[in-house]
């Protein structure tokens, strides 16, 4: 069989409408929901019941179901129903490539469909998930390309038991997350570091040249070799070995959602797709550490870590990258204490909850962050950005391209006579708890913005902010919140309807500047008209502006337009 064989199989499951939508409706929203939750009971009653009905059921919902219970739920189906839901082209794939294989028990007794004396029963090794692309992702190279189908291992979704430590998870939420950073333009070479079931590497191909993934473990490269096949995609280059070990070039673009969760070096049971395998948070240091060597000049990588906080150490990934030339963007999005962390990868390992095993798990993993002396372990994006030779323009036009606010924003910086750095590098940390708002340009488009917009503040002195004209971001909502009776309000909010949702409390100068920042004034004329109006002094109310600017601009809420000058 050839590898073109294999997209016969993801061709008949289009066809079939085995994809999230199309599921949704077959189940219904709240056993959709269930299945959201980690509870495969109400959908797996609900496609047994269309089995085996006695009334007549249409096809398609027989073909969606059975297919459903194979690849979704892990169950045994009758060679015929199989047949009837792939067609035999993709059948007979599908058993040549490993992806069915006989099943356990006779399907006869189960599905009343099956026909009289077809006693055979296959069964699916492998999850095949489908995935609906988000926004952002390229897409329109084929029919039905806006879908994806992953093979992974099934999970805790149907099996009760401790998961395997080979085990391969499927796209899980921290998969999602580094999705949605990633930036989607045309790049020559990139790479995804601990490739896992492939995701990164299977988006990443629709927007790349070659890429590179690389993985320890031997299954993950197969299982992410399989969903190439299935998805037609050629021009994933797959290398065993550690981290950035097999990574032998610079590249344009590399993600990374690495082993990072801190596990205690003891006898707890320990997987490769999330587990370090050193100790504390020396995987995830060590690798952002060496990134920068293996960008090109102009690259970039996303990355998504576990990192601790501890007495003797507060500082995290932005102090850990010493390359001149590499800006690094931290945004810090949980912060656990050390039992709440503990509880939530015991559980994800699928350990009872008060078993023995479950308390021995809790007590190490207790131990181990004491012996360091850790008081929070955070959960976070890192997101990194090579200096290239041009770096001025390049950075001004990331953020015309990634704004998507359909407003002017950064071009030709250069303010004269300023006394500015000459490096637009920066390292800096952001806490952003909030939840993450709507973004329909892409969450990556809108990270790309702040960090072009934060590699300008890098380079801006105060004269040149001060002669900058300034215009709002469009999703900007305010708030004023009044004591019943009152007429001046007691505070004032503004809100982002992008990026991380974020909340900036306003007093009242900053209120009056945000009112007025639409492209036409300077901030310096800004103060001036608001120094009047609040009888306070000019210089004094600049200098606070442009501070409080400063951080507004970082954070995506006020755009600089071309240095202060209108196209």
């Amino acid at each position: 069989m050839s590898e073109l064989d294999m997209t016969l199989v993801a061709d008949r499951l289009y066809r079939a409408g085995y994809t999230v939508p199309r599921l949704r409706q077959l189940w219904g929203e709240p056993i959709a929901s269930a299945v959201v939750r980690n509870n495969a009971a109400p959908a797996i009653h609900c496609c047994e019941k269309i089995l085996n009905s006695a009334q007549a059921q249409e096809p398609f919902d027989q073909n969606l179901a059975a297919l459903a219970l194979l690849f979704h739920f892990h169950r045994d189906v009758s060679n015929e129903t199989a047949r009837a839901a792939l067609g035999d082209d993709a059948f007979d794939v599908a058993v040549d490539r490993g992806l069915l294989v006989a099943g356990t028990h006779d399907a006869t007794d189960k599905y009343e469909v099956a026909e009289v004396g077809d006693a055979g029963s296959v069964s699916a090794p492998f999850a095949i998930t489908p995935y609906d692309l988000p926004v952002g992702v390229p897409r329109g190279f084929r029919p039905g390309d806006e879908n994806l189908y992953l093979v992974s291992d099934h999970g805790t979704l149907i099996n009760p038991d401790v998961l395997d430590g080979d085990f391969v998870l499927g796209l899980g939420g921290a998969g999602r997350t580094l999705v949605s950073l990633t930036p989607r333009d045309q790049v020559s070479v990139s790479a995804d570091i601990g490739t896992g079931c492939g995701i990164q590497a299977l988006l990443l191909a629709r927007h790349s040249d070659r890429v590179i993934a690389t993985d320890i473990s031997e299954r993950a490269l197969h299982l992410t070799g399989l969903s190439a096949e299935l998805n037609g995609v050629g021009n994933i280059e797959l290398r065993a070995g550690s981290m950035l070990e097999p990574l032998h070039e610079q590249v344009d673009l590399l993600v990374s959602n690495p082993p990072f969760v801190i596990t205690p070096r003891t006898n707890v049971t320990t997987f490769e797709y999330r587990d370090a395998g050193m100790t504390g948070d020396r995987l995830v240091r060590s690798l952002f550490t060496a990134i920068p060597d293996s960008l090109k000049p102009g690259g970039r990588s996303v990355c998504l870590g576990n990192w601790e906080t501890t007495s003797a150490r507060e500082a995290g990934p932005e102090s850990w990258v010493t390359d001149p030339d590499t800006s690094v963007l931290v945004i810090e999005r949980e912060g656990l204490d050390p039992i709440a962390y503990a509880e939530t990868w015991i559980r994800d390992g699928g350990i009872p909850r008060a078993s023995e095993e479950w308390n021995a798990a809790t007590a190490a993993w207790m131990d181990d962050f004491a012996s360091r002396d850790v008081s929070e372990v955070v959960f976070g994006y890192v997101i990194m950005h090579k200096q290239s030779a041009s770096a001025e323009d390049d950075h001004g036009d990331e953020a015309a391209q990634a704004t998507g606010n359909d407003v002017p924003t950064i071009a030709d910086h250069a303010g004269a006579g300023d006394s500015s750095p000459s490096s637009s590098t920066f390292k800096t940390t952001v806490r952003t708890t909030s939840a993450i708002a709507n973004n329909p340009h892409g969450l990556g488009q809108f990270v790309a913005t702040t960090f072009a917009l934060r590699s300008w503040l890098a380079t801006a002195g105060a004269e040149e902010i001060a002669n900058t004209v300034f215009t709002r971001s469009p999703d900007l909502v305010e708030h004023r919140h009044h004591v019943p009776g009152e007429s001046d309000p007691s505070s004032i909010t503004l809100e982002q309807g992008i990026g991380f949702g974020q909340v900036f409390d306003l007093d009242t100068a900053l209120a009056g500047f945000v009112s007025v920042a639409d492209g036409s004034l300077s901030l310096r004329q800004t103060a001036v008209a608001l120094a009047q109006l609040l009888d306070v002094n000019p210089t004094a109310l600049e200098d606070q502006l442009i501070a409080q600017v400063r951080q507004l601009v970082a954070a995506g809420a006020l755009l600089p337009v071309n240095g202060g000058n209108l196209e």
